[in-house]
């Protein structure tokens, strides 16, 4: 089954990067880029530089931010009910800080 909330064509570093965003609300934020070293270790191909892949990741972070309570509602409803909008905003601002290098 592929439930995709709006299928398209575009670099896999957006996918990765959405996916790495997710984990790091979920599971908190070194989650995050744990992910894409995995998706790479595992033979995935990323963009060429860092600067290129680190856009992507900061770009779905910060598009993230703009419906943080539309995103952890139904985490909560899945039984993580620690997610709050409070928390999931706390986790997302650390994993933004860490994807800079702050």
């Amino acid at each position: 089954m592929v439930a995709w909330a709006g299928a398209s064509w575009g670099p896999a570093d957006l996918d990765v990067a959405h996916c790495s965003t997710n984990l790091a609300l979920l599971h908190g934020p070194a989650w995050g880029p744990r992910f894409a070293a995995a998706y790479e270790e595992a033979g995935g191909v990323l963009a060429a530089t860092a600067s290129e892949r680190l856009y992507w990741q900061v770009r779905d972070a910060l598009a993230c931010s703009e419906d943080v309570r539309v995103v952890a509602r139904p985490w909560r409803q899945a039984g993580r009910t620690e997610l709050t909008t409070p928390a999931v905003e706390e986790w997302l601002d650390a994993y933004v800080t860490t994807l800079i290098g702050g």
